[in-house]
C-alpha cells in the first residue's frame, strides 16, 4: 500500500504556512501571523514527535530523526528570512525595527529609564561554571548567553528574557513621523554594563530552548513510544541558536544540559517567533488583515436560546458565526430557574474564560454541573490541571483522565425540569474547542439540539464518562469512537463500492484535518480502484498518496480549516456527518470522538455548498500530488477565482435562518 510519511506530511502542511507568511500579496499583520503559526506547530513537532524518535533506540528512527532535524532547521531558518522581507516591506509605511545604535538621542534617553524601571527589576543572572548542570530552562523562552571579564578572569553567565507576547516589542518616541520598534532582548545587550559594571563584554549570544513535552504517551502513537519512558521527565532540549553562535558555545549548552547535537538549530536571525503575532497587533489597522465580519444569526435575537432550539435545530458555522451564541447559551442555563444540570467536556479553553465562569455561576446559583476536563490534552496539561482545581473549589464536579482513553469529543448537556417533573433535554456539539480565544481563527460546525435522538446519545456519553468504563456504553443515533466509528465509516465506504459495481454513480468527500489511519487509507484505496470518486480536503497530515479517482487538496488561508464533514454518496443515497474525530489510529482507536449524522435538510444543503466551494477552490487550494509539493490549484479555461472561505462568508451571510 502506498503511504506518504506522517512526519514528512506535517513539514510539508508547514510549508504550505510559511507559503502564506511569504507571499507579500498579504498584509503585514496576517504574514506575522503565519510566521508565529509555523513556529508554533514546529515546536509541537518537536516536543510530540521529535524527542520520542531520538529516545528511541530504533536504526530507523536514528536516520529518520537526522533528515527530519535538517528540515525542521530549514523551515526555522525560513522564518527568519520572511522576518526579514516583512521587515523591509514596513518600512515602506514608516514602520521600522530598529537597532539600538541607530537611534537617536531622545530614543536612547526614554529606553534608559524604560530598562531601569520595566526590565532590570526582573533580570536574574544565573553564573556558569565548570561543573554546574544546568537544567529547568522553561519551554519557548529566550536566554542571553554572555561572556564576561573582570581583571582577567573570565566567567560565563546566562539571563532569561523575561518578557514574551507584545511586551517583547517596546515601540518608541519618533520625531520623524515614523512608527519605531525595538525588541527587549536588544535592549537588554545594550544595557548590560548596568548589570555588571566593571566587567567587559566580549560576546553575548541568544538561544532558545524547546523541551520535550514530558506529558506525551503511549496514549497518542503506541508502536513509537513504547521504548520511551514518559517517567523521565528530562525527555530532552531543542535548542536554537542565533546564526553567528559559535561552535564551541553551542557544544557546552548541549553538553551541560545532556542534550543531542541532532537537535538543535543554529542559522536563524530572530528567536521567540511565536510572539510575531503579537507584534501584528501593534500595527496600523491598515497593516492588519481586514476581519470577515460576523455574520448575524437568528439565535443572536433570541429571547431564549434554549427555547429556540427547542423550536427547531440550529447549524452555527465558526468563524463566520459568532462564539457569544455558545457563551449566552451557557449563561442562559446558568442563570434559568428550570435548569437543573449541567454537563460539558473540555478539551482545551481559553485563560481566564468567560465560558468556565458561566460553569462557576451556575454551580453558584445550585445546578449541578459536571465537567469532564482532559488532563492529556496535548501542550494545555498544567493549564487544565489548574482549572480543574479552579471549577472543584467553585463546586462543580469535575472528572479527570476517562481510562486508557482521551476525550476529544466536544459536548454540552443542559437538563430542565419540566412541569410534569421530566427532565427535558437540550445538547450541543462542536467539531472545536469550547475556546472564545480562538473561535475567530478556526472554521468549526457546532450543531445545536432537543432531538431526543441526539440528547439521549449525548446523556448516555456523560453517563459513561462519570462511571469511568466503557463497558454499558450503547448510543443509538450518533456513533462514537472506539465503539462503532470505525464500523461506520468502513460500512459507507464498501456500500459505495457495492453501489458502483452496480454500475451508479458513487463519491465519497472527506473533510478532515489529518488522514492517517491505514485501515481506512487501504479501504478508500480499495474504493478508488472499484471505481467510487473520492475528494479529500485536508488540511495538514496526509499520509494517502492520490491515484486514479482520488484528489487530494489542502486549504490554507486567513482562517485555519478544523471543521470535519464527511459525506458518502451512493447512488441517491446520501449520508453526510459532521465528527470531532481526524481519519487517524489514535482518534478511531484510543479516543472517544463523536461521528454525528446530518439529517435536517437546511442543515444538509449548507453543509453541502461548504464542501463544494473548497472543491472549487483555485485561490487558496494546494493539490497534494505524490510527493506533497504544495503546488496551487489554478484557475482554468477561464474559470472565475474562487477564493472558498470568503465567498463561504456571502454564502452564510445570505442563508442564515
Amino acid at each position: 500500500m502506498k503511504l506518504f510519511d506522517r512526519d514528512l506530511s506535517w513539514l510539508s502542511y508547514n510549508s504550505r504556512i510559511l507559503q502564506e507568511a511569504a507571499f507579500t500579496y498579504n498584509l503585514p499583520a496576517e504574514r506575522l501571523k503565519f510566521v508565529s503559526i509555523a513556529s508554533s506547530n514546529l515546536k509541537i513537532f518537536i516536543r510530540e514527535r521529535l524527542f520520542a524518535l531520538i529516545n528511541s533506540s530504533d536504526e530507523k528512527s536514528i536516520n529518520k530523526t537526522k533528515k527530519l532535524s535538517k528540515k525542521i532547521s530549514k523551515q526555522f531558518s525560513e522564518c527568519s528570512k520572511i522576518l526579514i522581507e516583512i521587515f523591509e516591506a514596513l518600512k515602506i509605511s514608516k514602520i521600522e525595527i530598529r537597532s539600538l545604535k541607530d537611534l537617536d538621542e531622545i530614543q536612547l534617553k526614554y529606553l534608559n529609564e524604560w530598562f531601569r524601571l520595566k526590565i532590570k527589576p526582573f533580570l536574574h543572572p544565573r553564573f556558569l561554571n565548570e561543573s554546574n548542570d544546568l537544567s529547568g530552562f522553561e519551554n519557548g523562552r529566550i536566554y542571553l548567553y554572555i561572556q564576561l571579564i573582570f581583571h582577567e578572569e573570565k566567567g560565563r553567565v546566562i539571563i532569561e528574557i523575561p518578557f514574551t507576547k507584545k511586551d517583547r516589542f517596546v515601540e518608541l518616541p519618533a520625531s520623524d513621523g515614523k512608527t519605531v520598534f525595538v525588541f527587549t532582548e536588544e535592549l537588554i545587550i545594550f544595557y548590560l554594563s548596568e548589570l555588571f559594571p566593571g566587567h567587559e563584554i566580549p560576546a553575548t549570544y541568544l538561544f532558545e530552548s524547546i523541551a520535550g513535552n514530558k506529558y506525551y504517551s503511549a496514549d497518542e502513537e503506541q508502536a513509537l513510544f513504547e521504548k520511551l519512558s514518559v517517567e523521565n521527565e528530562h525527555v530532552g532540549n531543542y535548542f536554537l541558536f542565533n546564526k553567528n553562535t559559535p561552535k564551541e558555545i553551542v557544544n557546552e549548552l548541549i553538553q551541560k544540559t545532556k542534550g543531542n547535537k541532532v537537535a538543535i538549530a543554529k542559522k536563524n536571525s530572530f528567536l521567540g517567533l511565536i510572539d510575531f503575532s503579537d507584534l501584528g497587533k501593534l500595527l496600523p489597522a491598515e497593516l492588519r488583515h481586514s476581519t470577515l465580519s460576523t455574520i448575524t444569526h437568528s439565535l443572536e435575537n433570541s429571547i431564549s436560546i434554549i427555547k429556540s432550539i427547542k423550536e427547531k435545530d440550529q447549524l452555527l458555522f465558526f468563524p463566520y458565526h459568532s462564539f457569544n451564541i455558545i457563551l449566552n447559551f451557557l449563561k442562559e442555563a446558568a442563570t434559568s430557574n428550570t435548569v437543573k444540570n449541567i454537563f460539558i467536556t473540555i478539551y482545551r479553553t481559553a485563560p481566564n474564560s468567560v465560558l468556565i465562569e458561566h460553569l462557576i455561576t451556575a454551580a453558584s446559583n445550585g445546578k449541578q454541573v459536571f465537567a469532564f476536563l482532559e488532563i492529556k490534552a496535548s501542550e494545555s496539561e498544567e493549564e487544565n490541571i489548574l482549572l480543574a482545581n479552579k471549577l472543584e473549589a467553585a463546586g462543580v464536579v469535575v472528572s479527570r483522565n476517562f481510562p486508557d482513553y482521551k476525550i476529544h469529543a466536544k459536548t454540552i448537556l443542559v437538563e430542565e425540569e419540566s412541569e410534569t417533573d421530566d427532565l427535558t433535554r437540550t445538547a450541543l456539539i462542536s467539531t472545536g474547542n469550547f475556546n472564545e480565544n480562538t473561535a475567530d481563527k478556526y472554521t468549526d460546525v457546532a450543531i445545536l439540539s432537543a432531538n431526543n435522538n441526539i440528547t439521549q446519545d449525548v446523556a448516555s456519553l456523560f453517563k459513561t464518562l462519570n462511571s469511568g468504563t466503557l463497558k454499558k456504553f450503547k448510543s443509538d443515533f450518533i456513533s462514537f469512537s472506539p465503539i462503532t466509528y470505525r464500523q461506520i465509516i468502513s460500512k459507507e465506504i464498501y456500500k459505495c463500492i457495492d453501489t458502483v459495481k452496480e454500475n451508479k454513480a458513487s463519491r465519497i468527500i472527506l473533510k478532515v484535518n489529518n488522514l492517517e489511519d491505514e485501515e481506512i487509507i487501504s479501504e478508500l484505496y480499495n474504493a478508488a480502484q472499484a471505481g467510487v470518486k473520492i475528494e479529500i480536503i485536508v488540511r495538514s497530515i496526509c499520509c494517502m498518496k492520490q491515484t486514479d479517482n482520488i484528489r487530494i487538496i489542502s486549504i490554507v488561508d486567513h482562517f485555519l480549516e478544523h471543521a470535519r464533514i464527511f459525506l458518502f454518496r451512493c447512488g441517491s443515497d446520501e449520508s453526510l456527518f459532521i465528527t470531532s474525530a481526524d481519519l487517524m489510529t489514535r482518534n478511531l482507536d484510543r479516543r472517544i470522538e463523536f461521528l454525528l449524522p446530518i439529517n435536517n435538510p437546511i442543515h444538509r444543503k449548507q453543509l453541502h455548498e461548504v464542501l463544494q466551494l473548497q472543491l472549487r477552490d483555485n485561490s487558496k487550494a494546494r493539490l497534494l500530488d505524490k510527493k506533497q509539493k504544495n503546488k496551487f490549484v489554478e484557475a482554468i479555461n477561464g474559470e472565475a477565482t474562487i477564493r472558498s472561505q470568503f465567498l463561504l462568508h456571502d454564502y452564510f451571510s445570505s442563508n442564515t435562518i
